[in-house]
C-alpha cells in the first residue's frame, strides 16, 4: 500500500493540518476531506511526524498524563509549512494567526522540554493540552521537567492573537492551575496571576 500519496497532494494535506491545528485532529474527517482511506491518512501523518515536520500534542488529564484513546492535536513544526499551501495552489486558505501562534508556542515549549530531558520529543512526551470541567480548552498544560536534582512543572500557556479582552481566557487558566501565561498579539500585563505577554516574546524566552 502506498502511504506516501502523490506529491501534488502535499499542499492539500498541509492546508488541512493548518486549518485543524487548534482542535484535536479527527483522522477520519481529515482523510475524508482529502479523499484518502484511514490507512493512507495515518501513514502520511506519521511520516510527517517521524520526519520532524509535525509534532503531536496529546490530551492530558489532571495528573499530567496522556488520556488513552483521546484525539491529539498535530502541530506543524515550521510556520513555513502552514503558509506553503496558499502559496503553491490557488484557492487554498492561508493559516490563521491564532493557529500559527498556538503551533509556534507548542513547538518552542517542546524543544525546551526535550533540551532539558533529551529523548522526549522522539517519544512523543513533550507537550499536551487539556479540557476543563466546563469544556474550555487550555493549549499547553504543565509538564514535568528536570531542574538540577528536583522535578519542576512548566507553566500553562494559552495562545490568543489579540490586542485586548484577554482576561476571560486568563481566568480559564487561573481556575484550573491558579496561574499561567496568555500569549497575546501585543499585550504585556504582569499584574494578575496569569501574565499577558506578546507571543513572540514568549517563544523567545522558551528558546
Amino acid at each position: 500500500m502506498n502511504l506516501e500519496g502523490p506529491p501534488e497532494s502535499l499542499p492539500l494535506l498541509l492546508e488541512q493540518l493548518a486549518v485543524r491545528a487548534t482542535s484535536p485532529l479527527n483522522v477520519a474527517d481529515t482523510g475524508a476531506a482529502l479523499g484518502w482511506t484511514r490507512a493512507v491518512t495515518v501513514g502520511r501523518l506519521n511520516r510527517l511526524a517521524w520526519g520532524f515536520g509535525a509534532l503531536w500534542c496529546r490530551h492530558h488529564n489532571d495528573r499530567g498524563r496522556p488520556v488513552a484513546g483521546s484525539q491529539p492535536k498535530l502541530y506543524l513544526v515550521d510556520p513555513v509549512l502552514a503558509w506553503m499551501p496558499s502559496r503553491l495552489r490557488a484557492g487554498l486558505r492561508p493559516p490563521a494567526m491564532t493557529a500559527l501562534t498556538e503551533q509556534a508556542l507548542g513547538v518552542a515549549l517542546a524543544r525546551r522540554v526535550d533540551l532539558l530531558d533529551e529523548g522526549r520529543w522522539v517519544a512523543g512526551d513533550t507537550i499536551g493540552y487539556t479540557r476543563t470541567g466546563s469544556g474550555n480548552e487550555i493549549d499547553l498544560v504543565p509538564v514535568a521537567v528536570p531542574s538540577g536534582t528536583a522535578t519542576l512543572e512548566t507553566v500553562p500557556i494559552e495562545g490568543k492573537w489579540v490586542d485586548d479582552g484577554w482576561r476571560g481566557e486568563a481566568k480559564v487558566i487561573e481556575n484550573k492551575f491558579r496561574r499561567g501565561i496568555l500569549a497575546t498579539k501585543s499585550i504585556l500585563d504582569l499584574d494578575y496571576p496569569s501574565w499577558a505577554i506578546p507571543a513572540p516574546l514568549v517563544a523567545l524566552l522558551l528558546e
